[in-house]
């Protein structure tokens, strides 16, 4: 004799794992971005002193965990490694990314934590290239979006800000 009960069960049950398997897929590929370069690849390497453009200065939270702004002119240095793999360094910080064919490039970096229990930093840079290989990099610059990510713990609450900051830049 069956009641019914397993039905609902078992509509739930599909549902779970129909939504688990469309999460597992891609989403939203931007196809353009995907392409990285080998031989092709701009030449993104050089100094990079940073112009920030539409600053509104820091949010309240910032302040409250002494977080200093980058300076205005704070060089991003990038060297490419293999392909269209990056470092470079920003303030000290070390980053790692990846240029694509379409001169569009991100980094990333994390300085070591603090041995006091200081605030934790990522920084985060998405940018356009312009300039190429033919003008023998002269010319080159960048232009796109400096995030810095900050937080502290402290007790059983964390303090955080996110600063977002658009910026242009041209090669030393």
């Amino acid at each position: 004799m069956t009641s019914g009960r397993f039905a609902p069960l078992a509509a739930v049950a599909t549902a779970v794992v129909s939504s688990t398997f469309l999460l597992l897929g891609p989403a939203g590929c931007d196809e353009s971005q995907s392409v990285a370069c080998t031989d092709d690849c701009p030449a993104v390497e050089g100094a990079y002193p940073l112009t920030f453009t539409g600053d509104a200065g820091l949010p309240a939270e910032c302040v409250n965990l002494n977080v200093q702004p980058l300076a205005e002119g704070e060089v991003l240095s990038i060297q490419r490694t293999e392909g269209g793999m990056l470092t470079g360094t920003l303030a000290g910080v070390a980053l790692t990314g990846q240029v694509y064919a379409t001169g569009d490039l991100t980094l990333t970096g994390v300085p070591p934590p603090s041995s006091d229990g200081g605030v934790s930093t990522v920084y985060t840079l998405s940018a356009t290239h312009t300039g190429g290989p033919e003008d023998g990099g002269v010319g080159s610059s960048l232009s796109g979006n400096f995030t810095g990510q900050f937080s502290r713990v402290q007790g059983t609450s964390a303090l955080r800000c996110n600063v977002a900051r658009p910026f242009t830049a041209t090669r030393q």
